[in-house]
């Protein structure tokens, strides 16, 4: 087991992201068709890097020297904001039950990101802890019932959602390379303030033509959410667990999201909780202690 302090935090870390990112899901179901989705992402990276700004700018944070190379940033922005654009956009068409399927292929993707980009390989036995847990979120997603799993379509909401996921796993697997020693809070108000630019630079019209005083109650709501909790938080912790953990370890605990989303409908929805939630649940618990025992040495 890893004695290593900061491993251990940057677990927890990734436990935390996957609960705070797993609200965005239903959230998004709920509002994607009241905005449009790049006037959403943008607006959530303004409210987010306006109290983050002001935060660090309080606790003389804001030096210049974290500053440099703002081209990073921008990059960075744009993996992170185009994610949620095209997830905001395939939840016009397409299931939370397909969008999560898909989104547990991120592991993957980042190994095969690290792979094609930095030639770094992944043992045997690190891929088969990602296979269980893969299997967990299968059970979970699938409702335990193989039928669900052939009935699965993959339209155009989708294929959009597969390119967001593909950037995700590209912002996951850069940022670590892209950090130069700039404190957390920093990197993830640069990146936001880097999201900000890109939107606003390649969708003006979209953004201003958007009706801001006459959104409903839910979207004005969505947005705090979505700008503190799925932004700010999640963004720290992700950026904190990417300075201790592999890209494949640290978005091995995405497949730990369709649990928390059957959570959260069973805490302030009412669903029924299942038996195959608690058995995909099991194989993925089991899948991310194999990973935290073993991290030192798959790493």
């Amino acid at each position: 087991m890893p004695q290593n302090k900061d491993t251990m935090i940057a677990h927890a870390c990734m436990i935390g992201f996957a609960l705070l990112i797993s609200g965005s899901f239903p959230i998004g179901t709920v509002i994607s068709r009241q905005i449009d989705p790049v006037a959403l992402t943008f607006m959530r990276f303004v409210l987010a890097a306006s109290i983050l700004g002001v935060s660090l700018f309080l606790r003389g944070k804001m030096q210049r020297q974290y500053f440099k190379k703002p081209w990073r940033f921008i990059l960075l922005g744009a993996c992170f904001s185009f994610y949620f654009v095209f997830m905001f956009e395939a939840l016009k068409t397409a299931s939370p039950v397909a969008t999560s399927s898909i989104f547990t292929l991120l592991p993957f993707l980042a190994l095969f990101l690290d792979f094609l980009i930095f030639r770094k390989r992944a043992g045997l036995r690190f891929i088969i802890y990602l296979l269980i847990g893969a299997l967990g979120t299968s059970i979970v997603i699938f409702k335990g019932a193989f039928d669900n799993f052939l009935l699965l379509r993959l339209d155009y909401g989708e294929m959009v959602f597969f390119a967001g996921t593909v950037i995700h796993a590209a912002y996951a697997v850069l940022v670590p390379k892209m950090r130069e020693g700039e404190p957390v809070g920093v990197v993830t108000f640069a990146v936001m303030v880097g999201a900000m630019i890109v939107l606003g630079v390649l969708f003006p019209n979209r953004i201003l033509q958007t009706d801001w005083m006459n959104l409903g109650t839910e979207v004005y709501l969505s947005l705090l959410y979505l700008s503190i909790f799925a932004s700010i938080f999640s963004l720290t912790l992700l950026t904190k667990a990417s300075e201790h953990l592999s890209s494949g370890h640290f978005t091995a605990y995405t497949f730990s999201t369709p649990f928390w989303v059957a959570i959260l409908d069973y805490n302030f929805l009412g669903n029924r909780l299942e038996s195959y939630v608690f058995l995909g649940g099991a194989f993925i618990l089991l899948s991310l202690v194999l990973l935290f025992v073993h991290s030192e040495r798959l790493s």
